[in-house]
């Protein structure tokens, strides 16, 4: 029997999950233990496949926040993120994550790149964004 305890992402640092009302859940792509080949070729006259295969194995997350969040829901979102960091500069951080390879919630250590931003409109003293992606890529 699955482990799963009602959530996707998880802080190690603070504890918090990621609040679930800011992911567009049909975006939420998950890549965990992903196998990287060190050397891969085919025979010249069997085409036999032959792989060497790298022993370590590297995850990934990825996922849009819902669009039309207002600037109080992009800050919230921003506070769960650098919170979590355990080193700002290189936006390093720790999270728990649900595993969808092994169905168990795994911890990894993972960096995320720099987000992007994208304005739909601007209201009196809100701004409104658009989808925006968030990814985590294991060290």
């Amino acid at each position: 029997m699955a482990t799963f305890q009602g959530y996707l992402l998880k802080a190690v640092a603070t504890g918090q999950v990621f609040p679930h009302q800011y992911i567009a859940f049909k975006t939420w792509e998950s890549t965990p233990n992903q196998r990287e080949e060190i050397k891969a070729y085919r025979e010249e006259n069997t085409r036999d496949l032959h792989r060497f295969t790298a022993d370590g194995e590297k995850s990934t997350l990825k996922f849009e926040t819902r669009p039309s969040l207002h600037l109080a829901d992009i800050e919230a979102i921003d506070s769960w993120l650098k919170d979590a960091e355990m080193k700002a500069k290189e936006r390093k951080i720790e999270i728990e994550f649900w595993d969808d390879d092994n169905h168990m919630y795994r911890s990894i250590v993972c960096y995320r790149p720099n987000p992007k931003f994208k304005i739909i409109r601007i209201e009196d003293n809100d701004i409104v964004y658009d989808a925006s992606t968030i990814e985590f890529i294991e060290y």
